[in-house]
């Protein structure tokens, strides 16, 4: 197993799945557990078994934000060997999931302090709190790759001077 270190081992208990969720099919149910098993492997900092629920067929990292764009199975794998050391833990609290065939999509609250590269920004370990959804795309039962849409000259903002907010708050 390739794990960061002081890496917390996550289980599915440790997130709150409270968002509301739709789920459209047999196979969205499918893509969804698929999901949760990646998000536990993300935020566990466990590197292989996150790269176990990805394709090998050119997956992708797009952050809209700060025009941060990867392609490619090696290339993800380095961008998460990466993110592993400047950030851990639950940090997307969705407020709601709509999940389908092919893609699940999540709208709610980033929370966090990263400090080094954060989806293509560097940051300083200021709190940060902002809207975002969640596009996380699927191909023969795992995950192709995901899209994060956000406000990123409020992001560049908080990386600047920090934010807070509270992940309970409603989103619209």
């Amino acid at each position: 197993m390739s794990q960061a270190p002081n890496a917390h081992r996550a289980t599915a208990a440790d997130f709150d799945y409270s968002a509301q969720l739709t789920i459209v099919s047999e196979t969205a149910a499918r893509n969804w557990e698929r999901l949760r098993e990646h998000t536990v492997a993300e935020w566990s900092g466990d590197l292989d078994a996150t790269m176990a629920t990805m394709t090998r067929n050119a997956p992708f990292q797009i952050f809209h934000p700060s025009g941060l764009s990867i392609v490619g199975y090696d290339e993800v794998r380095a961008f998460y060997a990466e993110r592993f050391q400047t950030f851990s833990g639950q940090g997307f609290f969705a407020k709601r999931w709509v999940v389908t065939d092919d893609v699940a999509v999540g709208q709610g609250w980033y929370q966090g302090a990263p400090s080094g590269p954060f989806f293509g920004f560097e940051t300083h370990g200021k709190p940060l709190f902002f809207a975002m959804a969640l596009w996380v795309y699927f191909e023969g039962g795992l995950l192709k790759g995901e899209a994060l849409y956000a406000n990123g000259a409020e992001m560049a903002a908080q990386i600047r001077d920090g934010a807070t907010g509270d992940v309970r708050a409603e989103l619209y």
